[in-house]
């Protein structure tokens, strides 16, 4: 049967129809709507990070109790009826009529997830849990390894979701009793194998809640689509780009990526693999589509981190960098070993390093790895963490405050702004280095943090090192060097988007979509979507 779309034209089996509800003029939020031979599927469903934050903060956050009804109110998540979860619906309240545009009705076969960045995964929490997740077993498993160590947030329920109730108006949490979390059911787009220890933790629930596990499946077909995965390097392990086969021709989506990266080769594999599909789409990202010259490489880190830690012999080194960059981490562990250095990590960071170790063999066990420890904080430890802990002690895996000032030459600490006030504990001496190996500050919100972080370590008397100015939020000229991002350079994508040669460019995940066509426009159409809007491609 064909379908009615909301321009009113008639969707044949033969037309592709691309409707982006998040990452259109907007770096993240990806909620990009395929619709093609009967068959819908969504590239991402993040968090659109720019629109959240105009509304809420730490301290002020979506109703967990309202279900929807926030969400809708505020725009986050798109009018489509058919999709959502049934129980965050509470009967009391007709949440539909709080939306400001016009609910549509859809069916969604499944999500290709790109990776486990939130701004890509984290409004899959929202979705009936019967819909598949594509996507691969390395993202699926930080996924799961992000939730398990989150505080209950129920934007984050990405891999499993607590089922809810109405009482009295509010939407709460079911009898942890009689109702099990409800996993999502995730396929990968090839024959991974897991391990027997790889299957223990996907059926591991965290806490005393039952977890209703579904075994991940493989997948290559969605409906009347077949789906081919790519990896591609980016800031966190597992990312991938896809192409999806229509009958009218190729769909390509990139997720987010670069050259420049320790891994930019798969990039580049990617590139030239879809580009013998003769694609009609590219959806690309385009997050640094306005910035000229070279990106900084991760090996350029290394070799600048590792002199600055070399000057600071015999000081406490902190590391801050972002939470799930694990190549970063092991950068910083490569330079520990070679300085004789044990790199101390929270936690939380080893748990995502152990997960990822089930899928990624070739990645360090931080439970046998002799150059990392984990560094106990001073707090109330959290249901995750308590057998975690307990196995690195029994190894005697676990370092105290009182044991690096103690012997402060001896570790690179693995801190960020969030964490600064574990230095209380530690006490370090004057001198220490405070690498900061993170993105610049972007936004107003960022710089105030910036200005509280040098507060903290002028308290101490640190060197600084990359650390963004408080004002500009910029990282002075002499100091660069010490974050790679996570996203191509302008030259890097128009070398991607010359390989591939598609037919059509579509540019999401960027402030600057208009500069897609100042660049690339001469030699292919450029087509700057519009939020809710559906793409016609002719055949």
């Amino acid at each position: 049967m064909p379908r009615i779309n909301e321009t009113g034209k008639i969707n044949h089996a033969m037309t592709i129809s691309i409707t982006v509800y998040g990452g259109a003029g907007v770096i993240g939020g990806n909620k990009i709507f395929v619709e093609a031979d009967n068959t819908t599927i969504s590239f991402d469903f993040g968090i659109n990070y720019a629109l959240w934050s105009q509304y809420f903060e730490e301290y002020l956050k979506p109703r967990a109790s309202r279900g929807l009804a926030d969400l809708f109110e505020i725009g986050l998540l798109p009018p489509l009826r058919g999709i959502y979860r049934s129980e965050l619906e509470p009967p009391c309240d007709d949440i539909w009529s709080r939306l400001h545009s016009e609910i549509r009705d859809v069916r969604l076969d499944a999500v290709l997830l790109s990776h486990a960045h939130l701004d890509h995964s984290g409004h899959i929490s929202f979705l009936n849990p019967d819909i598949p997740i594509v996507c691969s077993a390395t993202t699926a498993f930080l996924a799961k390894a992000i939730q398990d160590s989150s505080r209950g947030d129920f934007e984050k329920e990405v891999c499993y979701a607590m089922p809810r109730e109405e009482q009295e108006r509010l939407l709460v949490p079911c009898d942890w009793r009689r109702y099990a979390s409800l996993q999502r059911q995730f396929c990968f787009p090839d024959a991974a194998l897991l391990s027997s220890q790889a299957q223990t933790f996907w059926r591991k629930p965290i806490g005393a809640r039952k977890l209703n596990c579904k075994q991940p499946k493989v997948v290559t077909q969605v409906a009347n689509l077949e789906v081919r995965c790519f990896p591609v390097d980016h800031s966190i392990y597992g990312a991938t780009a896809f192409a999806v086969k229509t009958s009218q021709g190729w769909v390509i989506y990139t997720g987010d990526l670069r050259l420049h990266g320790k891994m930019g080769y798969k990039t580049k594999e990617f590139a030239n693999e879809v580009a013998k599909l003769q694609p009609i789409v590219l959806l690309c990202e385009g997050t640094n589509i306005g910035e000229e010259g070279n990106a900084v490489t991760e090996e350029e880190v290394l070799q600048n981190a590792f002199q600055k830690i070399k000057e600071a012999e015999g000081k406490l080194v902190i590391a801050d960098f972002g939470p799930r960059n694990l190549e970063r981490l092991l950068t910083f562990r490569e330079i520990a070993a070679s300085h004789g250095r044990k790199l101390a990590i929270l936690p939380k960071d080893a748990y995502l390093l152990q997960s990822l170790h089930l899928v990624m063999p070739e990645m360090p066990d931080p439970i046998a790895d002799n150059t990392l420890v984990v560094y106990e904080e001073v707090k109330n430890v959290l249901n995750w963490e308590k057998d975690l802990l307990k196995c690195y002690r029994d190894k005697g895996k676990t370092v105290q405050p009182e044991d690096i000032s103690r012997d402060e030459g001896a570790y690179i600490l693995c801190l960020s702004f969030w964490d600064i006030n574990e230095l209380i504990d530690i006490r370090p001496s004057k001198g220490g280095l405070y690498i900061y190996s993170s993105s610049e500050a972007f936004n107003e919100e960022q710089r105030i943090d910036m200005r509280r972080l040098r507060q903290w370590i002028d308290h101490f008397g640190l060197l600084p090192a990359g650390v963004p100015d408080a004002q500009t939020g910029k990282v002075a000229e002499v100091e660069r060097g010490l974050h790679s991002s996570g996203h191509a350079s302008a030259s890097e994508l128009l070398e991607i988007i010359e390989t591939i040669n598609p037919r059509i460019v579509i540019p999401i995940h960027t402030e600057a979509p208009e500069l897609f066509a100042d660049k690339v426009g001469a030699q292919r159409q450029v087509v700057i979507p519009k939020v809710g809007v559906p793409i016609e491609v002719p055949p």
